[in-house]
């Protein structure tokens, strides 16, 4: 069997790690990566968002958490510009809107000319598929970033004899 069909996405514990994650611990990075919410590519403009990284200097314990924050930075902006953004998933565009520029849903969602209930749809799934594109960019970013992607536990099936 498949191992990607064996585990199941807990959609709804996902979307509150994405959540607690932007509004917990991504300034965090940003300020130990001495980054901006402004440094950050709008999908919009910048659809690759791709930057490559290259020599960290380890001798320093405080200039290694600066490059590791700001692996982790870079691994999100990545992240958030690789999201699905077309007009029917606007995944990455209401990511940057509503955690990078911090516009209210209301405005985002006249922005983008969607009802309310339809936006608030679209933005679970934005989170949900920024927390399983987040594993791939973290890896590539080489940052120390949470997996924010939580699975239901497994039920052993009995099968009667």
């Amino acid at each position: 069997m498949n191992l990607l069909k064996q585990v199941k996405l807990n959609k709804a514990a996902t979307v509150k790690n994405v959540k607690s994650f932007f509004t917990n611990d991504f300034e965090h990075y940003l300020n130990l990566s001495g980054k901006h919410r402004t440094d950050l590519a709008s999908p919009t403009f910048d659809a690759s968002g791709v930057t490559n990284h290259s020599g960290v200097n380890h001798q320093e314990q405080n200039m290694s958490i600066n490059i590791d924050a700001g692996n982790c930075v870079q691994a999100v902006n990545d992240t958030i510009a690789n999201c699905t953004n077309t007009r029917d998933m606007p995944y990455a565009t209401i990511i940057y809107y509503y955690y990078i520029k911090r516009l209210d849903d209301y405005k985002i969602y006249e922005r983008l000319g969607y009802q309310k209930a339809q936006y608030y749809r679209l933005k679970s799934s934005a989170l949900l598929e920024f927390a399983e594109r987040l594993d791939y960019w973290r890896q590539q970013d080489q940052a120390d970033l949470p997996d924010l992607r939580v699975y239901e536990k497994n039920k052993p099936v009995m099968h009667k004899v």
